[in-house]
């Protein structure tokens, strides 16, 4: 996968609402957004989602399962939004999905996979 470039454009508007978002809902600027368009699928990847005192937390083993925990109900609200923004922009339904935080990587990884 490359960075995001003008030509891709449904990729582009993936990254771009992917990673407002994350953004809106967290607070913290993120890192790049790389993302994947296949015939049936879209890949993601956020990087750099958290902030320096979250680093803090997760170099600790008990911080490191908190941020976990804290990411993933962020993400849990938030997928359904994220959901309809791909919906829209793929023009396909969603039939699965899973996004998940990488606390070792600091990355928010997303993958979709697209019905009719």
């Amino acid at each position: 996968m490359s960075d995001v470039s003008i030509q891709d454009e449904p990729e582009a508007a993936l990254a771009t609402a992917l990673r407002a978002q994350w953004e809106q809902a967290h607070g913290v600027p993120a890192g790049k957004v790389r993302v994947l368009v296949g015939p049936d699928s879209v890949a993601a990847w956020i990087e750099e989602v958290f902030s320096p005192a979250e680093w803090a937390v997760a170099r600790r083993v008990e911080g490191q399962s908190l941020l976990q925990r804290y990411v993933e109900q962020l993400l849990s609200a938030i997928q359904p939004e994220m959901r309809v923004q791909v919906e829209a922009i793929t023009g396909r339904r969603i039939v699965s999905a899973n996004i998940r935080p990488d606390v070792d990587t600091g990355h928010v990884l997303c993958f979709f996979v697209l019905g009719e």
